[in-house]
């Protein structure tokens, strides 16, 4: 018989399977409404990675010419974030550091 308790382990899974399910959210919105601004997004980190925790943030790089589809980008992935409850980490892929990309891309996935 169940005492009715949920140990501390079951919370932190429980919490990790929320935020996986809705970075899986994230990315499934933010694939379909990248082409309509003719760019992508790039997951990077610990998201694209796999290796999340329950209070991961997800890390996102816009690849989107022009400042007005970039701002549309931000704008987009920001309210989504916000709506799953989802602590963003956007950057401008032009605003980078070149080494900073050779390091975060290979393990990136592409989104839209």
């Amino acid at each position: 018989m169940s005492s009715g308790t949920t140990t501390l382990a079951e919370r932190k899974a429980a919490a990790l399977a929320r935020v996986r399910a809705a970075v899986g959210a994230l990315c499934e919105s933010l694939a379909a409404f990248a082409p309509t601004l003719q760019g992508r997004y790039w997951l990077f980190g610990s998201a694209a990675r796999g290796t999340l925790r329950p209070g991961s943030d997800v890390d996102l790089l816009l690849d989107f010419l022009g400042d007005g589809a970039t701002r549309l980008a931000w704008d987009r992935a920001e309210a989504e974030c916000r709506h799953l409850g989802l602590i963003p980490d956007i950057m401008p892929i032009a605003a980078c550091d070149p080494a900073f990309l050779a390091h975060v891309l290979p393990t990136a996935r592409a989104l839209g």
